[in-house]
């Protein structure tokens, strides 16, 4: 069974995050595509959801945010129309542009807003641009539920409290703390937390706490057990997320279908 899928968008972002992700997927997958209505082979992917039932699609980016897509409401408007009754509609975005453009980002079912920390220069040394974007009032405009992610790194591991609590003092009800791929330290050497929280279960393979009315899940994408199906900035389908440097026959093979 399928958890999800994703669809990828790639070109210029608005930050410039030292840990991009995209720096670790093959650069043949990367084509820009902010500009492109619909999304390279969109139709089969819609195709793939219907077939196998997938209720959950995620608006993502590999090496840019998806809100500077430049069809983003012109493209929820056509995946409600094309994938079934109940299929969620979820944006993952670093939230810069989340204000700016509130009344689409309220068409989504869910939005999860990457923040690794409120501290501006803590902030500006993950991100590599100035200033968080006001999770406050993103919140306060929101019509849909608002989760919170955060890469942990040596940089804010040591702002993990502060950081929850200014969590659950706006009113956030879901954090997902995630590691960097590639990151081997167990969460007990990562995480600098001195708060009580307790374990309430595991979703895919990870642990999820809970503190103080949040729901707390410490993500490790490496050791997960959930699986997605991509739809990859240059049209490739696949069920990999490919974040190693991919062989030229394993492209050839996958361009747009499923890996056999």
């Amino acid at each position: 069974m399928v958890d999800f899928t994703n669809i990828l968008f790639s070109g210029r972002c608005n930050a410039r995050c030292p840990f991009c992700i995209g720096r670790q997927v093959d650069p043949r997958l990367n084509e820009d595509n902010l500009r492109i209505f619909p999304p390279r082979n969109l139709d089969k992917l819609i195709e793939l959801i219907g077939q196998q039932e997938i209720r959950q699609v995620i608006l993502t980016g590999t090496n840019t945010d998806p809100q500077r897509y430049l069809h983003e409401e012109k493209l929820l408007r056509l995946l409600r129309e094309g994938t079934p009754p109940g299929t969620r509609l979820i944006l993952h975005t670093n939230g810069r542009l989340a204000l700016h453009k509130i009344r689409i980002l309220n068409q989504y079912d869910r939005v999860s807003i990457s923040i690794p920390s409120f501290n501006p220069l803590t902030y500006r040394k993950m991100m590599g641009v100035p200033k968080p974007p006001d999770l406050k009032e993103i919140i306060q405009q929101s019509a849909i539920p608002v989760k919170v992610s955060s890469v942990i790194t040596e940089d804010n591991a040591g702002e993990i409290d502060e950081f929850l609590i200014r969590c659950q003092e706006m009113g956030v009800q879901r954090i997902v703390l995630r590691k960097l791929y590639g990151e081997k330290q167990p969460w007990e050497v990562l995480l600098h937390s001195t708060l009580q929280i307790t374990q309430m279960g595991a979703y895919r393979g990870n642990p999820v706490y809970h503190y103080q009315g949040m729901e707390v899940t410490l993500w490790d994408f490496e050791g997960t057990e959930s699986s997605s199906i991509n739809l990859f900035s240059n049209g490739l389908i696949s069920n990999h997320y490919l974040l190693t440097k991919t062989e030229a026959v394993e492209l050839a093979h996958d361009l747009g279908q499923l890996p056999g």
